[in-house]
Order: structure tokens, then C-alpha cells, then sequence
């Protein structure tokens, strides 16, 4: 008996800053999963051709006025999105977003509200440990989970329930706040172990101070946390 051709009931969204080399292929590899309906490029103020390039390959275009940080970005994509689901993928992923699929399949089965990609660390963590162990650290000790990575932005979950997870965290903190405030709702989430893989920082003078910045974002978060900012006039 055929298998019953798949549904196109996940809207993506992807930031971008600065990604005319990669976005491309991440769009394209988008746009060819079944389960797609569209593919939503946030160009956060880029100064290369990152809108030019999306727009080619096919993807629906906002091109921000000001930039909005990742957070923003994405935000403002949730705010177009009309799917009963939604994914948020890099990007950089160039070919490997073609997994968006996989990722979303256990909250399309109605298994979890927001499945996370668990990539593969090739090569070790390269200097991105130290980021990693305070993200989940905050993640423990504010909503109890222990997660493996969850600074990954490759996520997939329901649209009201991404709602729900408003406003987004600032800069490099969205994913760590997202999953808290998602573990304090008690929503289901899981771990995808997929072959995703993207841009990784180097050892040289930007790749350090982009774990710098990366760094700084998610320490913040976590003070606003300790201090209970971040909670303030939510049910969580």
C-alpha cells in the first residue's frame, strides 16, 4: 500500500545576518522537505546580499529595518507564520537543513511541543564548552531539565506554543530562554540527534570574540534569572 504523501504543514523560519554565501543552499534544502510550506528569510539589516540570495532560491523574504539581534529576527518571522507548526533553523546550514523534517517529526506526531536537534560535536567542542556548560547549568537550575545542548537553534514546536515562549531572549540568550521558560511551562521536550551541521567559529580573533559575545548573552540571561527579572509578569 503507498505511503500517503506528506502534508506541507511546517512554516520555517530562518534569521540570517550577513549569509549570501549559505543561505541559499539552506533555503533550497528547505523548500525540498514535504512537510514544508514555506520557507520565511528574516534579513537582520545584512550588508551583503543575504535578501538577494534567499529570495533566489525561493524563500519569502523580511528584510528588518534595524538590526534585532536573533531574537528579533526571529520574532518577527513568528509574526508571518501561518502553519499550525513552525521551525526555526540557522542560516548556515547550507545542505543539512534538509533534516528539518526529522526534527519536526516528533511534535508533527504529537509526541512533544518542541523538539530541539542534538548535533554531533565533530572535533571536540572547539572552544564552545565553556558557552555550552552555563547554558545548561541555567537550564538545571531554572526549569529542571537536562538537556544535552540547549543552545541549539535548530527547533520545531507548534505555533501557539511558540507564542507562548514570547518575548524571545536578546542576541545569543534566545535559545537558553526559550528552553527555560518552555521546562517551566511544563511543555514535552525532546532531543533530535541529527547529522546537522553549520559554520563553526575558529580559533582566530573573530571566532573568539564571538564566543565572547556569546558568553556575555547567556551570563546575562542567567543573572536575570537569579535575580528573578527574567520570570517577572509571567506564569512561569
Amino acid at each position: 500500500m503507498p505511503t500517503p504523501p506528506v502534508a506541507p504543514v511546517l512554516d520555517v523560519i530562518v534569521p540570517a545576518y550577513n549569509e549570501a554565501d549559505r543561505v541559499a543552499g539552506t533555503v533550497s534544502s528547505l523548500r525540498a522537505c514535504p512537510s514544508v510550506a514555506r520557507v520565511i528569510v528574516v534579513d537582520d539589516a545584512s550588508r551583503d546580499g543575504t535578501s538577494e540570495a534567499a529570495r533566489a532560491a525561493g524563500a519569502e523574504v523580511i528584510a528588518v529595518a534595524g538590526r534585532r539581534r536573533k531574537g528579533g529576527a526571529m520574532a518577527a518571522g513568528l509574526g508571518v507564520a501561518s502553519a499550525r507548526f513552525v521551525a526555526f533553523i540557522d542560516a548556515d546550514l547550507a545542505g543539512t537543513a534538509a533534516l528539518v523534517g526529522e526534527l519536526a517529526a516528533p511534535v508533527l506526531a504529537g509526541d512533544a511541543d518542541l523538539s530541539i536537534a542534538k548535533f554531533e560535536f565533530a572535533g571536540g567542542l572547539r572552544g564552545f564548552g565553556w558557552v555550552l556548560r552555563l547554558s545548561r547549568w541555567a537550564v538545571r537550575r531554572y526549569c529542571g531539565l537536562r538537556l544535552d545542548n540547549p543552545l541549539c537553534g535548530q527547533r520545531a514546536m507548534p505555533r501557539d506554543v511558540a507564542a507562548r515562549l514570547l518575548p524571545f531572549g536578546p542576541g545569543f540568550a534566545v535559545e537558553t530562554r526559550m528552553t527555560i521558560v518552555a521546562g517551566r511551562l511544563g511543555l514535552r521536550l525532546v532531543e533530535v540527534p541529527l547529522a546537522m551541521d553549520h559554520r563553526r567559529s575558529g580559533r582566530d580573533l573573530q571566532g573568539i570574540l564571538h564566543r565572547a559575545a556569546q558568553f556575555k548573552d547567556v551570563l546575562l540571561e542567567t543573572l536575570r534569572w537569579a535575580l528573578g527579572l527574567a520570570a517577572r509578569g509571567r506564569e512561569v
